[in-house]
């Protein structure tokens, strides 16, 4: 080591090699001149070392330098990963908070959701028993619908067959002073006054004309029909008429031969003039009797008459009805005398 002057004795040094270098030639200089030099090799060696080691040394300067840079650099991108981290981290943060915001809210919506969905579930319910109640409700009122017209049907039928009854009896009542004469031949330029009087005769009542207030020919009903059209005679009052048929029922019939009429031999028949609803009422009263064996059947007063014997008691027949209820299912040997034909 080399030892500075007295007077620098306490002063710092800070460049050792320079320091060192002075030192030396100060002690060069101010050496005896009379002392021995060191040898020139020694001098050489020790500069030498010194070189390598003040190379050594700036090296090892510029690689500390170098390492506290890179360890710098490595602290300002850790400082710059950390800053940028804790902004991740403080994004993170408010994202999270944002996402537990929403999650709160979500979980509200679906609260919400539950009692809407329960409330809504209530009211399918009120709503599916109101059209199980509707629906049964109106499997009864379609019921009482059809039992009403069903009522109102066999109503509106009684009603019209009332009505019919009713009409047909004051065609009826208009007709009781007539006489309807069947099966007589027609002829081109008949006189039907002089056959009436004609027919009066033979039965022993004698009639005027005066007593006739109409006679003429009216059409069938039924455009087959290729019997002779039937004569109506309209009197003066009913008994007259009523006097008229009974001589007629009296007579036991006349035929076409008495009257005066040629051709064909035919029978005659007289009887009340009876509505469309009562002849097709009266036509279904004979075949009935004729299809269970009654004696006799017959109009009087425009009411049809029916007699099963002699001896037995006559019904009324007002409808068809009474025609089933009313005939009997037996077959007596007796056959019907039909007494009043049209």
């Amino acid at each position: 080591m080399v030892l500075s002057p007295q007077g620098n004795k306490c002063q710092s040094v800070p460049d050792l090699h320079s320091s060192m270098d002075a030192d030396a030639a100060i002690n060069i200089t101010q050496r005896n001149p009379k002392r021995k030099q060191p040898d020139c090799e020694l001098a050489l060696a020790i500069t030498t070392l010194t070189e390598e080691f003040r190379r050594q040394v700036n090296a090892l300067r510029v690689d500390m330098h170098d390492q506290f840079a890179s360890i710098n650099a490595s602290i300002n991108n850790l400082r710059d990963e950390f800053n940028n981290l804790a902004s991740t981290s403080a994004q993170t943060q408010n994202d999270l908070k944002a996402l537990r915001t929403e999650f709160s809210d979500t979980k509200k919506d679906v609260l919400m959701l539950n009692t809407k969905y329960q409330e809504l579930s209530r009211v399918v319910t009120d709503l599916q028993s109101s059209v199980n109640f509707n629906s049964a409700n109106n499997i009864d009122n379609v019921k009482r619908i059809a039992e009403i017209k069903l009522e109102f049907d066999i109503s509106a039928s009684e009603t019209k067959r009332m009505f019919q009854s009713e009409i047909d009896k004051l065609n009826q009542n208009a007709r009781q002073c007539n006489i309807e004469i069947c099966n007589l031949p027609e002829k081109r330029g008949e006189n039907l006054f002089v056959i009436f009087e004609s027919i009066a005769s033979i039965i022993n009542m004698p009639i005027k004309q005066q007593n006739i207030v109409a006679i003429h020919r009216v059409p069938h009903a039924h455009t087959q029909n290729s019997r002779p059209k039937n004569i109506i005679v309209k009197l003066t009052s009913q008994i007259l008429r009523d006097n008229i048929l009974s001589a007629y029922r009296l007579s036991k019939g006349i035929t076409s031969d008495r009257v005066g009429l040629a051709g064909t031999q035919c029978r005659i028949y007289m009887n009340e003039h009876l509505t469309l609803r009562n002849k097709e009422l009266f036509r279904k009263c004979r075949e009935a009797a004729k299809t269970f064996h009654y004696k006799y059947v017959w109009v009087r007063n425009a009411t049809i008459l029916v007699k099963e014997t002699d001896d037995s008691s006559a019904f009324a027949v007002r409808t068809e009805d009474d025609i089933h209820k009313k005939f009997k299912s037996n077959n007596p040997s007796n056959k019907i005398i039909d007494k009043n034909p049209s």
